[in-house]
């Protein structure tokens, strides 16, 4: 070890604090224009996206992201012409993007409902109808499944129907 001793000096004699401590009033004024600062913020933050939502909402379409942006002026004029798309590109054969998804759902949706609910002909010369989906459940319901009989299979392994079942 060494024999070399630190002299802090007599105890007591030049020890000494700082005599300028930063005042409460400081630390409480910080503190204020910190959370005045920070519900300013809030605010200016909360009206711009308030505006940009309206401006998004505003420039909105129902196109499809892929379609080009010169075809979204006809968004308005496809009331008119309902077949723009098809009677523009009818002669490159390329696949055409659905320009109003919604539009050809809905149309879509409604043919099928229209065709569950009603009477009509899918293949009138071979005498092949369709009906109502209910009415179609109600006759299934009284007359039952055609039942497979293991002695009468036709030659191709299907059982016969019977002949007075209702063709769907």
């Amino acid at each position: 070890m060494s024999d070399e001793r630190l002299n802090h000096g007599p105890a007591g004699h030049g020890v000494e604090y700082e005599r300028n401590d930063l005042g409460s009033g400081g630390v409480f004024g910080f503190l204020i224009g910190l959370a005045i600062t920070g519900i300013v913020i809030y605010f200016i933050v909360h009206a711009m996206y308030n505006y940009l939502d309206r401006y998004e909402q505003s420039q909105m379409t129902a196109m499809s992201p892929l379609s080009r942006p010169e075809d979204s002026a006809m968004i308005g004029a496809r009331q008119i012409a309902p077949n723009y798309a098809q009677n523009k590109f009818k002669d490159n054969g390329a696949p055409l993007l659905e320009v109003d998804e919604r539009g050809q759902l809905k149309t879509f949706v409604l043919d099928q409902e229209k065709q569950l609910n009603s009477y009509g002909w899918v293949d009138e010369k071979a005498g092949v109808a369709h009906i109502p989906i209910d009415h179609a459940m109600d006759l299934l319901a009284q007359r039952g499944l055609p039942v497979y009989q293991p002695g009468k299979a036709n030659p191709d392994g299907a059982a016969k129907a019977p002949a007075n079942k209702a063709a769907k």
